[in-house]
């Protein structure tokens, strides 16, 4: 049986901890390296403890960083050598703020949301692909959103690095899979874009915002974070290798 390792980001969130019950229940996953804010450390021990109930062969390790910080892929560069083999990256830490009209952002706080949504993605990117090259084999799932492909006023900030995740993914998808040396490496790069997801994220939109996009989905509600979880893990764990650089939505049908 293999024993495999996945980083999970934002691991005190919505779509985080639903994430991390999901791998805790797969035997073949030894070792959950649980990653968010310092100021998350509460929900994060009570996240991974409810994950637990479910999977107790699990050995969990919990790092608390701010992924805004221009140096943490230095500290997760260190992780990822203490860890020696990392078979799957998840990458769900984000923030949201609207910040309305261009004209009247708070630049500094849309540079924090750019730091922490697009730059933290990159730089997990960037600390654990030279092991899975080494090791030929990884999977890398970032998220989105559909804000990135359904431009909305006063969301500039929040959907401009969205759209940067889904640039780098498709991009690093091509890069990550080169071997000079042979065959492609078995490594993929996906993300998945939820839509309006019923999550403390969600609480900062309007009823009349949450009840317009419940109208405007076949599915006429809000989706679930163990809904996006469960493509999130499928990518990670089932999808075949030939699915790689793809964006995929989990919306209700919001944008078909």
């Amino acid at each position: 049986m293999a024993e495999k390792t996945v980083l999970i980001t934002g691991a005190a969130g919505g779509i985080g901890q639903a994430v991390v019950k999901r791998f805790a229940g797969d035997k073949n996953f030894k070792r959950i390296v649980l990653i968010d804010h310092p100021s998350k450390r509460e929900r994060m021990v009570y996240g991974s403890v409810a994950a637990k109930t479910s999977a107790m062969s699990c050995e969990y390790s919990f790092r608390y960083l701010d992924l805004a910080d221009p140096s943490v892929h230095q500290l997760m560069a260190q992780l990822a050598a203490s860890c020696k083999k990392i078979d799957v990256l998840v990458n769900t830490a984000g923030v949201a703020q609207e910040f309305g009209a261009l004209i009247k952002t708070d630049l500094e706080k849309a540079r924090k949301v750019m730091e922490i949504n697009f730059w933290g993605t990159l730089q997990m990117c960037y600390a654990v692909l030279p092991y899975m090259r080494s090791a030929g084999y990884g999977r890398i799932v970032n998220i989105s959103s559909i804000a990135a492909r359904h431009g909305d006023a006063g969301n500039l900030i929040y959907a401009a690095s969205k759209a940067a995740i889904e640039s780098l993914t498709k991009t690093l998808a091509r890069e990550a899979t080169f071997n000079k040396d042979g065959a492609p490496f078995d490594i993929t790069v996906n993300a998945v874009a939820p839509g309006i997801i019923d999550t403390d994220m969600a609480k900062l939109l309007s009823d009349k915002v949450k009840e317009a996009y419940s109208r405007g989905n076949p599915c006429g509600r809000l989706g679930s974070p163990e809904e996006v979880a469960k493509v999130i893990y499928w990518l990670a764990t089932g999808a075949p290798q030939y699915l790689t650089g793809e964006i995929i939505r989990v919306d209700g049908g919001f944008l078909a």
